[in-house]
């Protein structure tokens, strides 16, 4: 995996390392009520069934200036029943995970045209996406990482897809590219600023995107040719 421009390396076999909380994604007794109301497993079924209830219970907004963005705990954003973004959705699922014993990273991206602008220094709005990623066995009873759209909508359990991360390749898809894979948001600290406002986002995923390696952007798919 490049190092270049990622801020926080994953650390994907040690597991117990993603059951712990961050300053965002604290399992409060408020996060353990909600899933008690969740199947007792900790397998692929009880994400699901997360994701379920979080479209069903919290509603997605898109204001892109809500000035809660970047800024609250998980238990801030179940209170409160409402998403600003995928930044909420990630953090929210992340804590809803791990009080069920699931071990959850999320991993921010870039989107990769934008990222391109940036590195030719032309101006381009912020573009990129919070996904969040989990380790789980699968029917033969190997466990691995799959990653997760957690701001995606869903309606049921049927509507929802896993992916198997991928471990050498920064590549999430043919658009967005992962320049961190974290416990929580709020542990990443850059040139001296925190995750903490839409102001920062910008500026450290900007400066972030300036030390990547623009030739790692190529997809999978554009390699084989």
């Amino acid at each position: 995996m490049k190092k270049e421009g990622l801020l926080d390396e994953p650390e994907f076999s040690n597991i117990e390392k993603y059951l712990e909380s961050g300053n965002r994604t604290e399992v409060t007794d408020k996060i353990k009520k909600v899933t008690e109301t969740i199947n007792r497993r900790n397998d692929g079924m009880t994400v699901r069934e997360i994701l379920v209830w979080m479209n069903q219970n919290t509603v997605r907004l898109r204001n892109l200036s809500d000035s809660r963005k970047f800024k609250r705990t998980a238990d801030e954003i179940l209170k409160s029943k409402e998403r600003t973004g995928c930044c909420d959705s990630s953090t929210l699922f992340t804590a809803l995970a791990r009080s069920k014993g699931i071990p959850t990273m999320q991993v921010i991206t870039l989107n990769k045209e934008w990222g391109k602008r940036i590195a030719k220094g032309e101006a381009a709005d912020l573009s990129g996406h919070y996904f969040t990623a989990c380790y789980l066995q699968d029917i033969t009873g190997k466990s691995d990482w799959v990653l997760i759209d957690s701001d995606r909508s869903v309606q049921d359990v049927r509507d929802i897809r896993f992916y198997k991360l991928n471990k050498e390749d920064r590549n999430i898809d043919k658009n967005l590219y992962a320049f961190a894979y974290t416990r929580d948001y709020s542990d990443i600290e850059f040139n001296g600023m925190k995750i903490d406002s839409i102001k920062n986002m910008i500026k450290i995923q900007t400066d972030a995107c300036r030390l990547c390696d623009i030739n790692d952007f190529a997809w999978e798919e554009e390699r084989e040719r």
